[in-house]
């Protein structure tokens, strides 16, 4: 359960994230944080499960998270990873009050602040920095999802993979080579392959 939130370095962290994107009048910061509180989730927990209209936005101090489909016979997709400094949630339950399609899982355990969407859904008419906020959040969001269609469809697997590397920088030392050749919609060989590519050519060059 959400607790009241103590821990400054977290708070001042969203802070930076939040007045990264609008400037906020004092008076409207200190009202979100009486509205906001810390939660921890184990490894393997959900923060949210497909088919659950989603209460909350997570921002993320500590740890990692996959958003992932499931299809009926239990396939796994991962679709996106959120880490420190980032926002792991649905818009689509924020916007239209509507189940979310897919699930939210800590891959280690994560501390996180919690953003309640109901408060969230009334920010937005309370000050225009709120609406700068969650516009500019859904656009981010949105060009992540459109520069992710344009490589699945267009791009060589090896070009995803450097893709993969450069957006998550860090990331593939966090987690199983699985997690991310479902990420990059291939099988573990197919991934296996081309890193043992990479790597040869890498080393080539190194010689050179």
């Amino acid at each position: 359960m959400p607790t009241i939130l103590k821990n400054q370095r977290a708070i001042e962290e969203l802070k930076a994230s939040l007045y990264a994107l609008a400037d906020i009048p004092e008076g409207e910061w200190l009202h979100l944080l009486q509205q906001i509180s810390e939660r921890r989730f184990e490894k393997s927990q959900y923060l949210l499960q497909a088919g659950d209209v989603a209460e909350n936005f997570y921002f993320i101090h500590q740890g990692l998270v996959r958003f992932f489909y499931s299809t009926v016979d239990g396939k796994e997709f991962n679709k996106h990873f959120a880490m420190e400094g980032q926002m792991a949630g649905s818009f689509q339950s924020l916007v239209l009050n509507a189940p979310c399609g897919f699930f939210i899982q800590a891959l280690e355990p994560t501390k996180t602040i919690v953003l309640p969407n109901p408060s969230l859904k009334e920010y937005y008419s309370r000050h225009p920095c709120w609406e700068r906020i969650g516009r500019k959040h859904a656009e981010m969001m949105f060009l992540v999802k459109e520069n992710r269609e344009k490589e699945l469809l267009l791009d060589s697997l090896e070009t995803r993979y450097h893709s993969f590397m450069n957006e998550y920088p860090g990331l593939a030392d966090r987690i199983p080579q699985y997690h991310i050749a479902s990420f990059l919609g291939v099988t573990d060989v197919a991934l296996s392959r081309v890193r043992r590519k990479i790597s040869a050519s890498s080393g080539k060059l190194q010689e050179e």
